[in-house]
């Protein structure tokens, strides 16, 4: 009866064993198989043939020209890639709640993709050039407001919020951002993150330009 090794668990025979060679090499064959750096046309592909995957196991998709390695139930990239979309189109509010869409501008509401890595954290980083048409408030008050939702589908996981948002004054044209970090994501799980702005009183205009959204994993 052929032994295997003590770390991979790779069979070996034994001087007792028939001297069959072709079955002691289909054997290891076999049990190296899954160990190495598997290679696929695409994802599709990948989950015709590997109906059954372990933790651990890796495989090279041509499409999209990545490393993926199968963890906490699902396949994920080796090194995932940070998520970054810009819009250089300039728009305003005088909504003094959340909204995802500016008055003038092109490409919004700019909801942004990424797939929830391992861990199930990201971190988010909002910023824009900001400026209000004229004060509100109290001094040092905020008037501009960027922040972000996101969302699994089609239902916000995590809300926008004052503290989670990019800030800035009234007429002084300043460039703003703020980062944050999401948790509780679900691992391989598909979301969005959507930028999000409000004005702190209507009878000011918050006005946004050179907005961006970025989510790494965390």
């Amino acid at each position: 009866m052929s032994k295997t090794t003590p770390l991979g668990n790779l069979p070996y025979p034994q001087p007792t064993d028939l001297a069959d060679i072709p079955v002691h090499l289909q054997s290891l064959a076999e049990a190296v198989d899954g160990r190495t750096v598997l290679r696929f046309a695409d994802a599709a592909t990948r989950d015709a043939r590997v109906t059954s995957p372990v933790a651990g196991m890796v495989a090279w998709l041509d499409n999209p020209g990545r490393l993926f390695h199968y963890a906490a139930g699902h396949w994920a990239q080796v090194t995932p890639a940070p998520v970054l979309r810009a819009n250089y189109d300039g728009g305003s509010t005088v909504s003094t709640t959340y909204t995802e869409t500016l008055s003038d501008a092109l490409g919004d509401p700019m909801a942004t993709a990424f797939t929830a890595p391992v861990s199930g954290k990201v971190i988010v980083t909002v910023g824009a050039y900001m400026f209000a048409t004229a004060a509100a408030g109290a001094p040092g008050i905020p008037v501009c407001y960027m922040a972000a939702n996101i969302r699994q589908g089609t239902t916000v996981t995590l809300a926008a919020a004052d503290e989670r948002a990019a800030s800035a004054g009234g007429p002084t044209r300043a460039s703003a951002t703020t980062q944050f970090l999401v948790t509780g994501l679900t691992p391989g799980g598909a979301y969005t993150a959507t930028p999000c702005y409000r004005a702190s009183a209507a009878t000011t205009t918050a006005n946004y330009d050179n907005r961006f959204v970025r989510v790494d994993p965390a």
